[in-house]
């Protein structure tokens, strides 16, 4: 039983690597229109959520993957605390949005009143439609570096 249970959480984790991999990166293509419309919403929709101080609804635009790994205590926490101008922004310009049907992504530059940031948004297709797998901050460049 414990061997089934391990070889399943190993299939499910070498899935992750591969479906999260630099060369699977390199497979998504630009968007067609609508699909772009449909990404952009999504994340539109988180963060019209955090602008108006509502968590819980935010917390319905994650992927079933996320939700899974964190309550809404715990992703509420780490949004307040890791992603301060997502939490408090006051709009977003999105970059090109990339898929393969399954997976999306795009880089989204968030301004709050305390600052701007740049954002990797990773999408999953799920049957209710997208929604956001991970979200990665960009580093501001250091001084003095290329």
């Amino acid at each position: 039983m414990f061997r089934l249970i391990r070889l399943t959480l190993l299939g499910m984790a070498c899935g992750l690597a591969v479906i999260f991999s630099p060369a699977a990166e390199n497979a998504l293509k630009a968007s067609k229109p609508e699909v772009k419309q449909e990404i952009v919403a999504v994340i539109e929709g988180q963060l019209a959520a955090f602008r108006k101080g509502d968590p819980s609804k935010a917390y319905t635009y994650a992927a079933a993957q996320l939700r899974a790994q964190k309550s809404l205590r715990t992703f509420t926490a780490i949004v307040k605390e890791n992603y301060p101008e997502i939490w408090m922004n006051t709009r977003a310009e999105f970059g090109i949005v990339r898929d393969d049907g399954e997976r999306g992504s795009v880089t989204v530059h968030v301004t709050s009143q305390e600052g701007a940031a740049a954002y990797d948004f990773t999408l999953l297709k799920e049957r209710t439609g997208w929604k956001i797998f991970s979200v990665l901050r960009h580093e501001p460049k250091k001084a003095g570096k290329v």
